[in-house]
């Protein structure tokens, strides 16, 4: 299994040329969202039309929701690195979610995610400029 962040969602619910050929190419693979990742994706929708369309592609995965684990990781994630770097708490719960599982988090917000030593993060494809 590997965790899609909301960046790459954006790029393949956009359609764009380099995202929908990793995505069409990583089919066969597990892909997941964790469920702050489902949660950004419908705050970035501006009307019902956009919530329709969202919901519609979300049920293209599987969304997996934090427990109780992830929720203490991320508080302790937070008090580690929020000073430093600035951490929000939807970033903490995601790493936290991704760290517990060991799985990868697909971003291309590293520094977003950086600082999290146990964090295996992967871009997972070239955006053109």
């Amino acid at each position: 299994m590997i965790f899609l962040d909301t960046d790459v969602l954006i790029d393949c619910q956009r359609a764009l040329p380099a995202a929908r050929a990793w995505l069409q190419a990583a089919a066969a693979q597990s892909l997941a969202i964790p469920g702050p990742v489902a949660m950004e994706l419908v705050i970035g929708c501006r009307n019902k039309e956009d919530l329709r369309i969202t919901q519609v592609f979300l049920q293209h995965f599987d969304i997996v929701w934090p427990d109780a684990q992830d929720a203490q990781s991320a508080h302790e994630l937070l008090v580690a690195y929020r000073l430093a770097y600035g951490v929000s708490i939807p970033d903490c719960l995601i790493a936290a979610m991704a760290i517990h599982r060991k799985l990868p988090l697909l971003t291309f917000n590293v520094k977003h995610y950086q600082m999290f030593p146990e964090l295996i993060l992967q871009i997972p494809y070239e955006r053109s400029q």
